[in-house]
C-alpha cells in the first residue's frame, strides 16, 4: 500500500475509501479504512467493489444536487468538497433497512499515478453532525430575532423589553 495512505489509515479519524477510477462504470471500491467502516456502520465485505460514489449511504435527505455533484467529480475526475447528508447502517442490512442520518464531509481526490492518469479516487468521510447542528441551531435562533417585532414598531435582533 502506497506510503501516504498508510498513514492517513494510522489516523484514529480516518475514514476513507478508494476507488477504482480505471473503471468508470462504477469506480468500485478497492480499499476501505477501519474508521469508515465504524463511521457507516457497514462491515468491509458489504461495501468492498460497491462504487466510490458511497450511493448505499444515500437516504431520503440526500439532497439531489449533492448525488449530481459526487456523479460528476467522479466522471470528470475533478476533486469535490461537500458537505452532504448520508445514513448510517442500523441492524441487520438489508432485512432491517433502519439507519440514521449523519452530515458528512465529504471530499473526493483523484490520485495520478506517475503518467499523470487519475487511477484511484480517495474519498473521505468525516462526520460533522455536531457542528452543523449548531449552525442550524444559531441560524434559527437568529431567523426568529430577525422576525421579532417590538411594540413600538422596530425590528430588533434582540428580544426587546416591550
Amino acid at each position: 500500500m502506497e506510503p501516504r495512505i498508510r498513514a492517513a489509515e494510522s489516523r484514529t479519524d480516518s475514514n476513507f475509501v478508494l476507488g477504482n477510477a480505471k473503471v468508470s462504470a462504477t469506480f468500485p471500491i478497492v480499499y476501505c479504512s477501519d474508521g469508515f467502516c465504524d463511521l457507516t456502520g457497514f462491515a468491509r465485505a458489504q461495501i468492498m467493489q460497491k462504487g466510490c460514489a458511497c450511493r448505499f449511504l444515500y437516504g431520503a435527505d440526500t439532497a439531489e444536487d449533492h448525488r449530481r455533484q459526487i456523479e460528476l467529480a467522479l466522471q470528470e475526475k475533478t476533486e469535490l468538497k461537500l458537505e452532504v447528508m448520508f445514513y448510517r447502517k442500523n441492524g441487520e442490512w438489508p432485512a432491517d433497512m433502519a439507519c440514521s442520518p449523519f452530515w458528512c464531509l465529504l471530499d473526493i481526490v483523484p490520485i495520478k499515478n506517475e503518467k499523470r492518469e487519475v487511477v484511484l479516487f480517495l474519498a473521505s468521510h468525516k462526520d460533522i453532525t455536531p457542528t452543523k447542528v449548531a449552525q442550524m441551531s444559531t441560524l434559527s435562533y437568529e431567523d426568529q430575532d430577525d422576525d421579532h417585532l417590538c411594540d413600538n414598531g422596530e425590528r430588533g435582533r434582540s428580544p426587546c423589553p416591550c
